[in-house]
């Protein structure tokens, strides 16, 4: 089982108050099928465990706000929704890390620029993770540190050189997910969730004699899953009540 990690940041490209931000996250979330937990000037010290992710909102000086959130789940549905709700465009920073075995890690930064719902992927500088591939020995007693250490490095080559400068945090917020669990008819279905869940896009086809779901999975690369045609009608319902994951499906 790799162990995988991610920081995100995402920001206005131009001013925005910080309570209009506030107001399209928090609706956003709670179209997401989130709770808050926790509101205050100052981050919970030590974290209570809780299961809740924290979500922090930064300003800076020239007017421009943002939301910090390490999990990556999560951060680009919620830059789609609040692009949707707010008048400039966002930028997405994300860095992310996996750690196979103990012994091999990987870690991609990746930029995204939302507008009014719409998502586009743009190029970023490959010297962001140049030295982050690998793992001292002495270091896989705390692989999570280990792995953190490298993604928060990535990460502050990456918002240096293509972020906005001068953010400093404002307000923090935890948010826990409050999902009902589906019970599928078999496991195999439970597993293509799980994939959808953390594709870039996914494709119902079923004009051919066996339906398939095509997934484009990060990085490029993908997957597809034979199902028979009660298994399609069995993953639909269930994707009816995710409206962030109806939304990464091609037409």
């Amino acid at each position: 089982m790799a162990l995988q990690l991610a920081t995100a940041l995402i920001e206005t490209r131009g001013a925005c108050k910080l309570q209009k931000l506030e107001a399209a996250m928090e609706k956003a979330l709670a179209d997401l099928g989130w709770e808050r937990t926790f509101e205050g000037k100052e981050a919970l010290t030590p974290d209570p465990g809780d299961g809740a992710i924290p979500f922090v909102l930064v300003a800076n000086e020239d007017g421009a706000a943002g939301i910090q959130v390490d999990d990556e789940k999560v951060v680009r549905d919620l830059a789609r929704i609040v692009s949707e709700r707010v008048d400039v465009a966002l930028l997405l920073l994300l860095t992310t890390g996996s750690l196979f075995g103990r012994r091999s890690v990987e870690v991609v930064c990746r930029k995204f620029e939302f507008r009014s719902g719409t998502a586009s992927e743009l190029a970023v500088m490959a010297a962001h993770t140049r030295d982050v591939s690998d793992v001292e020995h002495n270091e896989l007693r705390q692989a999570d540190n280990a792995l953190r250490s490298r993604i928060n490095n990535a990460n502050e080559s990456l918002l240096r050189a293509e972020g906005t400068a001068g953010f400093k945090p404002k307000k923090f917020f935890r948010y826990k997910r409050n999902l009902q669990p589906v019970k599928f008819s078999s496991p195999r279905l439970a597993r293509l969730m799980e994939q959808i869940e953390a594709c870039e896009s996914y494709e119902i086809d079923g004009k051919g004699p066996q339906p398939i779901v095509k997934l484009v999975l990060a990085g490029g690369a993908k997957s597809m899953s034979y199902l028979k045609t009660e298994e399609i009608a069995e993953l639909e319902k269930a994707l009816a009540s995710r409206p962030e994951l109806v939304r990464r499906k091609v037409s």
